[in-house]
Formats: structure tokens, C-alpha cells, sequence
């Protein structure tokens, strides 16, 4: 009785055009059609050098569900091929319902979480799956409304590629998932020592982080490879909540400890490292070569406005792919490198690979200046930080903000050994300019961390409290027209977020209009 009431219901729900509850499917639960025809492009084909080709195009409504793909390169000295993989000799891309730009790009085998051109190692995952010398499997949904297309693009090597999608065709059906899957890989080397955090990726919105690989080749002498921080991950900074996400010491991201050196390789569900090779660089000393994967299913990353990813380092070739979902069409914050800056150990600065970024907005900034016994927020709160700090050498003009957010820890670190080294008990001061065209109230939402402190103009400083974990305040501000001076002093201690030393700025005008801040001059 009860299957035939349920049957009932379901028929009920067809006939009225409402979609049923299993609808939603799979860990990031996609609004996809209920009948499918399942189908399978299986292909072989030769790659000439120096190609771009395209070789599957599907038509939709449709979801791939399964790729697998093995490469072949054909031996000079024998007609026995080997086994070839990736070694990045062999770039993917796939664009969806005619994109302009890629939703994936990358090698072929960091796409399936082969890392430093390595061509196998053991990943064995919910999505990924790498058998050994002889096949790489994805198992990410990608649905798609009009269109899926395949394109591979060679180097100065021909290969041979062996092919299989899986996918659900949904015939006479419309596709209200409004997601689709991205992905995006970068390479940098030397990473900054003590300043910048590795660039991983920037989004809009909105979207569902899915995961990411994380390559490092240490190179740095002065640090070990995780003690430029962790995974930072920074959520709608100009949306209703913003949030902060820091880690300690990067091998904690990847589920292990102590740099993974007491690590064995290995693969897990959700989060491990399992590649970890010390390799001779020429010095008396062995350095490690690591991969670590991350997968957010159970603690799912959403965002509505905007996400931007970095991850701690110090001097070193770092290389990432970065997986998610996002309803608006893809717009590149990666420019991606020519084949010789793909290869490991070749030089890649951050300036070649990082596209152009949002604007939200730009700050004066100057720290750390001492705060022992609060000596630091007491100044403020008088008001008299500003004058004794601006003449100050360490004020840096035009830092940009990146949708709203401005990290004081990209600006300064103690030169000294240890995990997620970072200042504790000082401040730092931005100082900005909002433009109004006539006398307003306006509102500031700031959100932070540890005590912050705001003054308008010559008024009385705003003491805007103390937040064990970030979190925001909003306070009505009056403005008058044209230029006004705003100061933000920030405290940092190592607190419950390892030393995270961010902000979250926004003002809206009383229409909802976002107000921009400028460098005070």
C-alpha cells in the first residue's frame, strides 16, 4: 500500500510539471532530470605536435558522469608503445553550453590529480581514481543545458589518447540545474617568501567549492614547505556574511601533520596526501615534493557573491587545480601559461599567470605597530594612532582590496621558523576615502576578527568590539558631501583562526548602492 501511495505521488507530481524530490542528486545535490538515457562516447585517436583539436561534442539537455582516459606515446626505438599518461604534455578543455571561455582548462593529468608532470601515483577518491600506468577516471557531474565540447591541445610531442565519457542524455526534458562544473589550474615558481599567499583561483557567484590538488616542489632553504600558512579562503566579502576561512600549517588542509614527512603516501575519501617523493636538489639535503587533495562534501563551501582562494607559502614551485560549481558564465581569473612554463622547475612568476581581478575598492596600509596591553586600540580609541603612524616608512599605498577583503598578512610576517608564522599583539591601520555626491547617512558593514576600531572624519573613534571568530557589525555613519576620511585600526592575536589578520568592508548609500573606498592620499 504504502509503494502504490508513493508510485501515486510521483505520478501526481509528473503530471503537474512539479519535480520530484530525487531530482536532486548526487553530494552537491543537482537539480537534474528525472529520465536519462545513459550513453558513452568511447574514442581513440593520434594527436599530431603542436595541435589544437576539437574531438566530442554533445548535444543537450545532459550530464557527463564519468571520464576516463589513458595516453599513449608512441616509442621512437620500437613500435611497443609505452604507457605515457600526462607529464603535461597534453592540455584538456571542455566548455559547456557554448561558453566563450573554458569551464575546465589544464594538463590532462593534473585534471585527474597528477601533479608536478608526474605520470602516476595512487588517487583513489569519490571523484578521482588513478589506476597504475594505465588510466585516469573523473567521477565529477557536469551538466549541461545546450552543449558539452571536448578540445585537446598539444605540444612538441604527438600523442595517442584513448577516450571514454559516460553521460545521461535527458530527451524532451529541460535542464534546471543552473550550475556548471569548473575547473581551473596554476603554476607558480618562486611563490613569494613571506608575503603574497599562492593564488589559487577567484569567483563569482553563486557556487559550491567541490575541492582542489595541491602540488609543492621545495625549493626554500629558509622554511619548511607549509609554513608560509594554509588554505585562506575568503567567502562574499561584499555580500550579507561575509566569512573568513584559515587554516594552521598547510599539511593540516590535506588531513596529516608535521609537513606529511611522518606521513605515508596515501588516498582517502575526502582529504589526504598521496604523493610525498625527497628528491636531491644538489645541496646536502633531500627536499620533499608533495601532493595533498581536499574535498568539501561533508563541510560543504557555498558562496552567493564571491570566493577567493590563496594558500601560504614560501619560496617554492607550486601548482593547484581547483574544482567547483557556479551558475554565471565563467569568466578566467587564471591566464594560462604557454607548454614550456607548464613543465616543473621552469620559472612562472604570479604576475604571468594571475588574470585581471575585480575591483572592490583600494586602501592605505601600515603595520604592525606594537599593541602590548592594547596600547595599539587605547591609541585609537583617542585618536591618535593616524597621526603618530603616518609618517611611518611601512605605510603602502594602493592596496587593493579583492570584493571587499583586505588581508594585512599578505603585507607582513616575522622572518622566523615555525607554522603559520604571523604577528601577534600589534595592529595595523587602513585609511580610506568615501566619495558621496551630497550630505547621507550611509551604512558600514565591516567584518573581522580580534578588535577593531573606525573613525570618520575628525569625529569620535568608534570602538566596534572584539570578535573571537570573524564576524560583522553594521553601524549607521553620517557622510558629508564630497571626501571622507576613513580609518579602520585592526588588532591581531593568534586567537581561534591561527592569526587570521583580514577585514570585510562595505558601504552602502540609502538606495543600496555600494560605495567604493580610494587610498587616502
Amino acid at each position: 500500500m504504502k509503494k502504490s501511495l508513493w508510485m501515486l505521488l510521483l505520478f501526481v507530481a509528473a503530471m503537474s510539471g512539479e519535480k520530484a524530490a530525487f531530482g536532486k542528486v548526487g553530494p552537491f545535490e543537482l537539480d537534474l532530470p528525472e529520465y536519462s538515457v545513459s550513453d558513452r562516447v568511447s574514442l581513440r585517436n593520434k594527436m599530431p605536435v603542436n595541435s589544437r583539436q576539437t574531438w566530442v561534442e554533445l548535444d543537450g539537455p545532459g550530464c557527463i558522469n564519468h571520464i576516463w582516459m589513458t595516453l599513449v606515446k608512441p616509442n621512437s626505438v620500437s613500435d611497443t608503445p609505452r604507457i605515457y599518461m600526462g607529464n603535461r604534455k597534453i592540455v584538456i578543455r571542455i566548455y559547456f553550453d557554448d561558453s566563450k571561455y573554458p569551464n575546465v582548462e589544464a594538463p590532462v593529468g593534473d585534471f585527474f590529480g597528477m601533479m608536478h608532470g608526474v605520470d602516476w601515483y595512487p588517487i583513489n577518491t569519490e571523484f578521482l581514481s588513478a589506476l597504475a600506468w594505465s588510466g585516469y577516471n573523473s567521477y565529477f557531474q557536469m551538466p549541461f543545458a545546450k552543449n558539452a565540447r571536448f578540445e585537446f591541445e598539444t605540444g612538441d610531442e604527438s600523442i595517442n589518447f584513448y577516450l571514454q565519457i559516460d553521460w545521461h542524455r535527458y530527451p524532451g526534458q529541460e535542464m534546471h540545474e543552473k550550475r556548471r562544473f569548473c575547473a581551473t589550474w596554476r603554476r607558480e615558481n618562486p611563490t613569494h617568501r613571506y608575503g603574497e599567499d599562492y593564488f589559487m583561483t577567484d569567483i563569482n557567484g553563486p557556487g559550491q567549492l567541490i575541492g582542489f590538488v595541491y602540488g609543492v616542489r621545495l625549493f626554500d632553504n629558509v622554511d619548511r614547505w607549509s609554513h608560509g600558512g594554509s588554505d585562506n579562503i575568503y567567502i562574499d566579502g561584499l555580500g550579507d556574511h561575509p566569512a573568513f576561512i584559515r587554516g594552521i600549517g598547510g599539511e593540516d588542509t590535506f588531513g596529516t601533520a608535521y609537513s606529511g614527512a611522518l606521513h605515508s603516501p596515501a588516498t582517502h575519501l575526502y582529504a589526504s596526501m598521496p604523493y610525498y617523493y625527497l628528491q636531491d636538489i644538489g645541496e646536502a639535503r633531500p627536499a620533499q615534493r608533495v601532493v595533498g587533495y581536499r574535498f568539501f562534501v561533508k563541510d560543504s563551501i557555498k558562496w552567493y557573491e564571491s570566493l577567493h582562494m590563496r594558500f601560504g607559502c614560501m619560496e617554492n614551485d607550486i601548482s593547484s587545480i581547483v574544482y567547483w560549481y557556479q551558475e554565471k558564465p565563467i569568466k578566467p581569473s587564471v591566464i594560462f601559461p604557454s607548454f614550456k612554463d607548464l613543465l616543473p622547475g621552469s620559472e612562472l612568476t604570479r604576475e604571468k599567470t594571475v588574470g585581471e581581478l575585480p575591483y572592490s575598492g583600494s586602501w592605505k596600509v601600515g603595520g604592525p605597530f606594537d599593541n602590548e596591553s592594547d596600547i595599539g586600540i587605547s591609541k585609537a580609541l583617542k585618536g591618535e594612532l593616524l597621526s603618530e603612524v603616518s609618517s611611518d616608512p611601512n605605510w603602502v599605498v594602493n592596496r587593493n582590496a579583492y570584493h571587499g577583503f583586505i588581508d594585512f598578512n599578505h603585507l607582513w610576517r616575522p622572518y622566523r621558523r615555525g607554522v603559520g608564522i604571523h604577528y601577534n599583539d600589534n595592529v595595523a591601520v587602513a585609511h580610506g576615502i568615501l566619495t558621496v555626491d551630497k550630505d547621507m547617512t550611509v551604512n558600514i558593514r565591516v567584518a573581522w576578527d580580534d578588535h577593531l576600531v573606525m573613525q570618520i572624519n575628525q569625529g569620535s573613534p568608534i570602538d566596534m568590539g572584539n570578535h573571537n571568530l570573524f564576524n560583522q557589525k553594521t553601524v549607521k555613519v553620517p557622510l558629508k558631501k564630497g571626501d571622507n576620511y576613513i580609518v579602520l585600526t585592526l588588532s591581531n592575536t593568534t586567537g581561534l583562526n591561527n592569526g587570521g589578520w583580514a577585514f570585510a568592508f562595505k558601504a552602502t548609500d540609502p538606495a543600496g548602492n555600494v560605495i567604493l573606498p580610494k587610498s587616502a592620499k
